[in-house]
């Protein structure tokens, strides 16, 4: 049996759901950063300072890896998404497939 055909309104969801995953991501890495703290010790400020920029690598990788999931979908997955209301928003009201 053949795959079927993903639904627009899927893949509308899909990629509005990739872009928000982004932006969530590029959020919490820059959250990360600022608050690094100094703790005083040579050792466990390296250790610290080693588990941050895995962190914030791995999440700068998702951002982008959404990213390009949302680009590859083009305009099968293109909304109408202003940066005002979040798609979790419930007074964004429903999405228009284009």
């Amino acid at each position: 049996m053949a795959p079927s055909h993903p639904r627009p309104e899927d893949l509308t969801e899909l990629s509005g759901a990739l872009s928000t995953t982004s932006d969530h991501c590029v959020l919490a890495s820059e959250e990360l950063l600022d608050h690094m703290v100094t703790v005083g010790d040579h050792g466990t400020q390296a250790a610290l300072e080693g588990v941050v920029d895995d962190a914030v690598d791995a999440l700068r990788e998702l951002s982008a890896t959404c990213r390009e999931l949302t680009l590859a979908l083009g305009p099968l997955g293109a909304t109408d998404r202003g940066r005002s209301a979040p798609a979790t928003d419930p007074a964004a009201g429903p999405r228009e497939h284009r």
